[in-house]
């Protein structure tokens, strides 16, 4: 199975993504993420149609910068984050807004937590009161 690194950006309006298959780009948008999966998938659908190639199986490696991440993820509570991988949460709040840029090994250390994070909700069963 291909994976295709969707990269995403955050517009106005909803979002951008992109990929590349040999020389080629391949763009769409979307007002939600999965919307923009869905219409980057149609996107894909016609590229390889024009190419008159078959459709091979593929998943989509969704990538972003950390300023996006925490743009599309206002959710997580960057001072908590912080506290949890020892990083200074005004540090994490300028990597978030784009002021500051991180290090390759502050990129991984933030991606394992954010990763840990999602396996552990992920495998986190609720019963009801």
């Amino acid at each position: 199975m291909k994976t295709y690194k969707l990269i995403i950006e955050k517009g106005e309006d909803g979002f951008w993504g992109r990929i590349e298959d040999n020389d080629s780009l391949i763009t769409s948008f979307g007002e939600t993420i999965d919307h923009l999966r869905s219409s980057m998938k149609e996107a894909l659908e016609l590229y390889f149609e024009d190419l008159e190639k078959p459709i091979p199986k593929y998943e989509f490696e969704l990538v972003m910068d950390i300023q996006e991440f925490f743009i599309i993820n206002d959710f997580i509570n960057i001072s908590t984050l912080a506290k949890r991988i020892g990083m200074n949460s005004s540090l994490l709040r300028q990597y978030a807004k784009g002021i500051k840029f991180p290090s390759l090994k502050q990129v991984n250390k933030i991606e394992n937590a954010i990763r840990k994070i999602g396996k552990q909700l992920s495998s986190t069963e609720l019963q009801p009161s």
